[in-house]
């Protein structure tokens, strides 16, 4: 294993004749970034998409990086970013969820939120973790399993139901916090609530 720090990997990568140092940073981080990414998505091809794009904007941008002693949070950074557009291209598709949202936004790694998101973040799913415990017991315990990152083949499985049976559960709790939220928090989630169903 390469000990070089960072930031003489990063240095050492601007030279166009010396490839191996990217290589070095590739394999530092691979594993880091992709477990990033597949907790927020739930897809390892999702996951390893994501983390070969990270790495293609790393590698194009790297000349940008002015504190070479912060590579990893730039880095992170990028994939942050990659995490919030593949949210806005996937609710193209699919009717976008306002509880998915502030998951979406509190799954985010901490030390990658501004102080600001971090606050509203946990304020947020702080409101939906009460709101949900007036969830009917089949239908909460599926929920705040979501809350603890599983994804949706580990809820079936702790349950010991079927997928499309969680879908379902999952689906109805979010309608009922969804119009509890409306009603009872509007200002609160105005911002992503809007004209939503």
């Amino acid at each position: 294993m390469d000990e070089s720090r960072d930031e003489e990997l990063v240095y050492q990568s601007l030279d166009d004749e010396n490839e191996g140092a990217f290589e070095i940073l590739y394999h530092r981080y691979e594993m880091s970034l992709l477990n990033f990414f597949y907790r927020r998505v739930g897809s390892w091809e999702t996951a390893q998409d994501l983390m070969q794009e990270t790495f293609i904007r790393v590698h194009k941008h790297l000349g940008t990086l002015r504190d070479r002693k912060k590579f990893s949070s730039w880095m992170f950074s990028i994939a942050k970013q990659l995490i919030a557009t593949h949210i806005r291209e996937s609710r193209r598709s699919i009717e976008t969820d306002p509880v998915d949202e502030i998951f979406e936004t509190y799954t985010i790694a901490p030390e990658h939120r501004s102080p600001i998101e971090s606050i509203i973040a946990e304020e947020q799913l702080e409101i939906v973790r009460t709101l949900a415990q007036r969830l009917p017991e089949s239908e909460r315990s599926a929920f705040e399993l979501r809350l603890d990152n599983m994804t949706l083949e580990e809820i079936a499985k702790t349950l010991d139901i079927s997928a499309s049976a969680t879908k379902v559960r999952l689906h109805r709790a979010k309608q009922k916090l969804v119009a509890w939220m409306k009603t009872e928090y509007p200002d609160e989630f105005n911002h992503i609530l809007g004209d939503k169903s």
